[in-house]
């Protein structure tokens, strides 16, 4: 089990990285961020529906229902909060961002779930954010350390706030998993989440539903491939919630943070080849002892 939790892990873990980058392109290239977020999670949800068909649609459980509202409302926020890190920040100072939402994890997981990690677990998920923060904070930007950057960066205040989101969220992500399926839990939770992101966005702006109707049929292969890579990221990710605590998946899946760097810095020509192995060797120290040794 701990094996098919690391290798869903590391699979959901970079098609989301390569997600996050996609994003990051298309913003740049000029594309409606507003638009961009109410396709990619409407199509993350519906682009499963036929695996869902063939696998069969699974008993619902108690508990789905209000998990499921519970993590749609708090995403609703989140997303968007993150939608905007990225337009207004760089990839490599909003990835880092991730890293906080494991030990928040460790008490929302408690608090809802009544799980607790060992304490080797505990230090594991440390380990593993040390590594991804050698990886990511020795950055700098005009100069200046890049945790200074942060206390003046508005981008960096939305991607606080969407992380502290996501912390709470994620146990009752992993409920709506353990009483339906991943896939099931995928296709209901994140398809509402792009209808409730339309609605919002349709109430604040008349013309928006003309702004998503020209992005899908300006930029489709834009907003598809987004969806792909996170339809697959979530479905995986969300299937390995059912191997192991939300704790140690959540430690994880901020293999994101590390994969969205490594795949930028390939498009983008970066350097640091160095400090990026060292921190994968830190990180994957962390993997190890999270999930392997309880």
């Amino acid at each position: 089990m701990a094996l098919l939790f690391v290798g869903l892990m590391l699979g959901g873990t970079f098609a989301l990285g390569a997600s996050d980058v996609l994003k990051k392109k298309y913003l740049k290239d000029g594309l409606d961020d507003q638009a961009l977020l109410t396709i990619t999670l409407f199509l993350t949800g519906v682009l499963p529906v036929p695996v869902l068909l063939i696998v069969g649609i699974p008993e619902i459980k108690e508990g789905f229902w209000l998990a499921a509202a519970t993590t749609i409302l708090l995403n609703v926020i989140s997303q968007n909060l993150f939608i905007r890190a990225f337009k207004l920040s760089d990839a490599s100072l909003v990835a880092p961002l991730r890293l906080i939402i494991p030990p928040l994890v460790i008490v929302t997981g408690f608090v809802f779930l009544r799980e607790t990690p060992s304490l080797i677990g505990t230090v594991g998920i440390f380990v593993t954010m040390v590594g991804l923060w050698f990886l990511l904070g020795g950055r700098k930007k005009d100069g200046q350390p890049v945790h200074q950057v942060w206390l003046k960066d508005r981008g960096v205040a939305y991607g606080l706030a969407g992380s502290l989101l996501f912390a709470i969220s994620f146990p009752f992500d992993k409920i709506t998993v353990v009483t339906s399926s991943a896939i099931f839990a995928t296709c209901s939770v994140f398809s509402v989440l792009g209808l409730c992101t339309f609605a919002i966005n349709v109430v604040r702006d008349r013309t928006f539903a003309r702004k998503v109707f020209l992005s899908c049929t300006q930029h489709l292969t834009a907003n598809v491939m987004v969806s792909v890579f996170s339809a697959v990221g979530i479905v995986m990710t969300n299937q390995a919630l059912n191997y192991s605590l939300v704790a140690y998946a959540s430690s994880l899946k901020r293999l994101q943070a590390l994969w969205t760097v490594i795949i930028a810095g390939k498009f983008l020509q970066e350097k640091e080849m160095k400090r990026r192995v060292i921190a994968t060797v830190i990180m994957f120290l962390g993997i190890l002892l999270s999930v392997f040794w309880k």
